[in-house]
């Protein structure tokens, strides 16, 4: 399916976006042996964690599996046990293991350096109770008590699959050494903890998807039934809820409890469309219906992963711009590019029509005059007119912005329809934030539930909608979420809220919330989105080492605004999300995303693999040194440089070297 007729791979894992980056670039190359490996890798990992050699290349995100239960535990005091203290399994006491551990914390205050004094078990210091021992639960692979109440009797412990010894090195180095696509499963079948999606391709054309970590089989759920409350709550640790002992090993399995064996986790192999996507989506469609409990292993039991995945608006908007491109033609390299760039509002296409919808009903003669009176406010008409004539994308609209249309970190101003597609972003993310603020949280609030977080409060929103001709707002739980009081017709009520929430968005703009970002402005011409959608790269040691302003040698976009102005926001492709409730001038600041861009594309040649990448931030932890942050102006403008693999490409673009030869005695 691509314009070279070789197969391509592209991979940008989301991570922590700090100062130094998350990941840094590796080439390792032996003179014997076969290892010729170049990609990132994390400090003090002797490996190169995602990368290519000459064969093989593969990129990863993670994949949230379930593999980590928290149980109620039945506590007892037990003169046998070395703690003096038991649980209760049934029936009978198993000791809890006490660990003596020494904590130490810095005077702060007293202007002396690494002033450490020691923390006396029993103790508070800061607030934070130093316990006398930590407590394990052998039954639980070896994990803590996090809680306990004596008086009652209960506690609460973790059990998680990587508390016990794992061979992720191993995986890593036979990734390092693959040179085919039957070396690649056999490395990832020592990957046993943190679980990922893996993306592979090789210069045979094999294009493959895995998901690899040890997954844990639960005793109830393999019998076909939930007993109590689902993995994902908390699980009764007095019988009943168990990992089900090992009865069908599984090829160097690490975790001492049945696992899913690697046939039964989600895998494609040269997938008859010719691709695949996945960007932290569930693979299968397991959780599609809203139940992970109701699909079944082959030979009975259970199917299940984890409850939730991410809501899949990059996903889908990366299926669409494959789709709309290959019916044009093959994909090519740029189209990759411009995919992983893209930073269109996929629930903006969802829920702006509703909006022009809600302010097309309001011109009715027989509009409720509530609905009618907020759209005859000048600034909402206004506001839905830039709506009308978006589309959905998320410049910064500022000559001091980055943006993907921009080249090589060199800014450039903004075009007229860059502007206008900034403003109608700024509207859109903020009215985003009051809606949620009008339906869901006042009702959660009112009965003292919590909020729940963006992704899963989006989805109950575009839920209330899409089956908003049937129930009128009510969700399943039978509360309703679109209150206006006064109002019987629904259908008004739904209207009403969605300008409202308009009006209010206009207000919040104007108001104090708002005032770093537009200085208290009503002109719509100045809700520049890049005055709002800023990143500061955060450096363990804060100012001036956080990038900006990188001591100087990146200074913000804007001297009143801390940060740089970047396009993206909400659940768009190149992921630069906020909190969907956002409503002042800094929370729509964003932290995390891209920690590594990349490109690679088959070649049948000695070079084996052509790839490009960049990271944000540069090779260089130094505060001064020009290699500090040399390498972010292209990663904030989504451009790539040349992965440089064979030795006089290294050589030619070198600027300094550095040889380490070992001491002999």
């Amino acid at each position: 399916r691509s314009a070279s007729g070789k197969a391509m791979l592209a991979n940008d894992p989301h991570l922590a976006l700090n100062t130094p980056s998350t990941f840094y670039q590796n080439h390792l190359r032996t003179r014997r042996g076969g290892l010729d490996v170049v990609g990132v890798s994390f400090p003090g990992v002797p490996f190169v964690v995602l990368g290519q050699n000459r064969r093989v290349t593969w990129g990863a995100t993670v994949n949230p599996l379930d593999v980590t239960d928290t149980f109620q535990e039945q506590v007892v005091l037990d003169g046998s046990s070395p703690s003096g203290l038991s649980t209760v399994y049934l029936g009978t006491p198993e000791p809890l293991i006490p660990i003596p551990e020494t904590f130490r914390y810095n005077v702060v205050g007293d202007g002396v350096p690494n002033n450490r004094e020691l923390a006396l078990p029993g103790s508070t210091v800061g607030g934070v109770f130093i316990p006398p021992v930590t407590l394990i639960a052998p039954r639980r692979n070896n994990g803590p008590i996090i809680n306990i109440d004596l008086a009652t009797g209960f506690a609460l412990s973790v059990q998680y699959t990587g508390f016990g010894a794992t061979r992720e090195i191993d995986a890593f180095r036979m990734l390092n050494f693959a040179k085919g696509l039957d070396d690649f499963q056999a490395g990832l079948q020592f990957f046993d903890v943190g679980s990922q999606n893996f993306a592979y391709m090789d210069t045979d054309g094999n294009i493959a998807y895995f998901t690899s970590a040890e997954m844990p089989i639960r005793e109830d759920l393999q019998a076909g039934t939930i007993s109590g409350l689902p993995p994902y709550l908390i699980r009764n640790g007095t019988g009943g809820n168990e990992w089900a002992p090992v009865t069908n090993p599984q090829p160097h399995q690490a975790v001492p409890y049945e696992i899913l064996p690697f046939d039964e986790m989600p895998k494609l192999i040269n997938p008859a469309s010719g691709y695949f996507i996945n960007a932290n989506n569930d693979p299968t469609g397991n959780t599609r219906d809203n139940n992970a409990f109701n699909e079944l292993r082959p030979g009975g039991g259970i199917f299940y992963l984890n409850p939730g995945y991410a809501i899949g608006t990059r996903a889908g908007r990366i299926t669409r711009g494959f789709e709309e491109r290959l019916a044009a033609g093959p994909l090519s390299r740029e189209d990759m590019e411009e995919i992983q760039a893209d930073v269109v509002l996929l629930d903006a296409q969802v829920f702006t029509p509703l909006i022009l919808q809600a302010f097309e009903n309001a011109q009715s003669a027989a509009a409720h005059p509530l609905l009618a009176a907020i759209a005859s406010d000048p600034g909402v008409a206004e506001a839905v007119g830039r709506l009308e004539g978006w589309d959905f994308s998320t410049p910064t609209g500022v000559v001091e912005g980055y943006d993907a249309s921009d080249k090589s970190g060199a800014r450039a101003a903004p075009s007229a329809g860059e502007i206008e597609h900034s403003i109608a972003a700024t509207i859109y993310s903020v009215w985003r934030g009051r809606m949620i603020g009008n339906t869901i949280d006042p009702v959660l609030d009112a009965i003292g539930l919590p909020r729940p977080p963006s992704s899963l409060t989006m989805t109950a929103l575009r839920n209330l909608f899409d089956s908003y001709d049937t129930q009128f707002g009510l969700g399943a739980s039978g509360l309703n979420f679109f209150n206006v009081p006064g109002v019987s017709d629904p259908l008004a009520r739904r209207d009403i809220l969605v300008l409202k929430s308009l009006q209010d968005a206009l207000d919040l703009l104007a108001g104090p919330q708002f005032t770093e970002a537009f200085g208290g402005s009503t002109d719509q011409d100045d809700y520049r989105w890049g005055r709002l959608h800023r990143i500061v790269l955060d450096h363990p040691l804060g100012p001036p080492f956080d990038t900006p302003p990188a001591g100087g040698a990146f200074p913000p976009s804007f001297p009143d605004l801390p940060g740089l102005a970047v396009d993206g926001g909400f659940g768009v492709v190149d992921a630069s999300s906020h909190s969907a409730r956002a409503d002042s001038s800094n929370d729509f600041m964003f932290g995390s995303g891209p920690s590594r861009r990349y490109i690679g594309e088959s070649n049948r040649t000695p070079r084996g693999i052509n790839g490009q990448t960049t990271l944000p931030g540069g090779a260089s932890g130094v505060l001064g040194s020009p290699l500090y942050a040399n390498i972010l102006g292209r990663w904030l403008t989504n451009d790539y440089y040349e992965v440089r693999q064979r030795n006089r490409d290294v050589k030619q673009s070198a600027e300094s070297k550095q040889l380490f030869l070992p001491r002999r005695e």
